[in-house]
């Protein structure tokens, strides 16, 4: 009997500690309810500016300097549609035409000097 509560103990523990550490070691973006993530990775030379994102819920502008991966967090509420602008140092600027999302879509988009093209929608 007492083998039997001390394995039940050791397991109890052994499965807090698994979910305690999974969780504080876990670095993923938790996105919430009726939103969408865009995440960009940045294959350019060319110096960006700025980059805006507008949705029919969303108009949002970031400054980039130097990165070359960022993330744009927006509501959508049912089906939407997303477009993309980046403005680059020498005030030339590439757009995506539109994307259709609905809530819970990650999109990751991939920006290069001449284009911005979607490399996965899920």
């Amino acid at each position: 009997m007492k083998k039997t509560i001390i394995g039940i103990l050791i397991g109890v523990l052994v499965s807090s500690c698994y979910f305690l550490v999974k969780d504080f070691l876990t670095f993923e973006t938790r996105v919430p309810k009726n939103h969408v993530s865009v995440r960009f990775i940045i294959e350019t030379d060319q110096e960006i500016s700025r980059l805006v994102l507008t949705s029919d819920n969303s108009n949002q502008t970031i400054e980039l300097k130097s990165h070359n991966e960022t993330l744009i967090v927006f509501p959508s509420y049912g089906e939407d549609e997303f477009k993309v602008c980046c403005t680059f140092k020498d005030k030339t600027e590439i757009c995506t035409k539109g994307d259709y999302v609905e809530s819970g879509y990650s999109p990751v988009l991939k920006i290069t000097d001449d284009k911005i093209e979607t490399i996965s929608f899920h």
